[in-house]
């Protein structure tokens, strides 16, 4: 029987099995850039899918891919699928199924795994083509140029991609790495260790961003989208959940200011639900049974609006 407290599909990017089913490519020539064919399943919850959805519709490929976002809760004793909806049977209006295990299954029929987001559906098979969105953000951000708005940014530039990929893996490894072990630590120093590690990121990046608007420069790259969504759920999640609490985002003025500001871009805005992330880390499924599962009312995210 599953448990409420295993919540772990969002602690951090899960594995799939060493299967090229779940990772195949457009760059390649595996997947057609062909519109209106893929849906991306993604959860208004989830640090690892969240900025896939928010890089869509930054570049305008909300027109020529659809998004299938799953229900924020668990089902009660089910701890391994997303649902479309808190009742059985909840149906995604684009792919028809009531469950994202179905569209795994329809590429593997042997998969066991636990169906994780994001992921990208083919709706001509409704197989899941890829799940990985460290392949998603580069792979969506070069190879659909043709049908990018035209005032869209380059969240990738060929000159910077090494540097932003790089940058990547840098929030990746001081920023979420600790949010996903310091649960598990036994002693204190491992404690204060990946606490540390958290916060002389957040001041590293509070510095670089002392004289410009974006990590790299004056406009939005790859690497604001991965920073974003975890400074967002820092505010949370991280701070009370995870003990994450030297200091609050507030005193970080110019990752606060930032923060604030990419708040403020549409495809930012209407892809954070703070109701669907503490529902998803607090309450975890839909019956609450004990106190740490039950829903804070704080904190007051209105301030991100000022």
């Amino acid at each position: 029987m599953a448990t409420t407290s295993d919540n772990a599909a969002c602690a951090w990017q899960p594995k799939q099995p060493t299967n090229s089913t779940f990772d195949l490519k457009f760059s390649t020539g595996e997947l057609p850039v062909e519109p209106n064919r893929y849906s991306l399943v993604w959860g208004r919850f989830c640090p690892w899918a969240t900025p896939v959805a928010m890089l869509i519709d930054i570049l305008g490929l909300d027109h020529v891919i659809a998004k299938s976002p799953v229900y924020a809760l668990r089902h009660d004793g089910i701890n391994d699928d997303w649902f479309y909806g808190p009742h059985e049977g909840d149906t995604d209006p684009i792919l028809h199924t009531t469950s994202l295990g179905e569209s795994y299954r329809k590429a593997d029929p042997t998969f066991s795994a636990r169906a994780s987001v994001p992921a990208l559906v083919d709706r001509q098979t409704g197989k899941v083509v890829n799940g990985e969105s460290g392949t998603l953000l580069p792979e969506l951000a070069t190879e659909w140029h043709d049908y990018v708005a035209a005032d869209a940014p380059d969240v990738l530039p060929a000159a910077q991609r090494d540097e932003i990929l790089a940058m990547n893996q840098q929030i990746i490894d001081n920023l979420s790495k600790p949010v996903n072990e310091i649960n598990d630590v036994t002693t204190q120093a491992d404690y204060e260790r990946l606490s540390n590690q958290f916060f002389d990121q957040l001041a590293e990046f509070d510095d670089r961003l002392a004289d410009q608007p974006f990590l790299f420069g004056d406009h939005v790259t790859l690497s604001d989208l991965l920073l974003f969504v975890r400074l967002v759920r820092f505010d949370l999640v991280y701070y009370f959940q995870n003990k994450l609490n030297q200091k609050r985002l507030e005193d970080f003025p110019n990752l606060w200011r930032y923060a604030k500001a990419c708040y403020q871009i549409p495809a930012f805005k209407q892809n954070t639900d703070f109701l669907a992330i503490k529902q998803h880390f607090f309450q975890v499924s839909e019956t609450v049974t004990d106190f740490d599962h039950v829903l804070p009312l704080g904190p007051d995210m209105s301030k991100w609006e000022n």
